[in-house]
């Protein structure tokens, strides 16, 4: 197995003005691959659960109203 090199001077940070112009010189395809980045999902607790399957369960009940509504509007 290969050991990787050990660098003694590490590259100087970038600075934000070599970004910008990093930055502006890309295309837009390119730049949106630069600036995507993944978000994780996030683990929801008790009260938040219970509220998002409250709305979700609203929206079902909505729905029917509405269904209904329409079904006696067009009898």
């Amino acid at each position: 197995m290969m050991m990787p090199k050990k660098i003694d001077n590490p590259p100087p940070p970038i600075s934000s003005a070599d970004e910008t112009l990093v930055l502006a010189s890309l295309e837009h395809d390119q730049l949106v691959g630069a600036k995507k980045h993944l978000i994780p999902r996030r683990h929801l607790k008790g009260p938040e659960l219970l509220v998002l399957w409250s709305l979700r369960i609203y929206l079902l009940f909505m729905m029917a109203v509405v269904a209904y509504q329409v079904w006696t509007a067009a009898h």
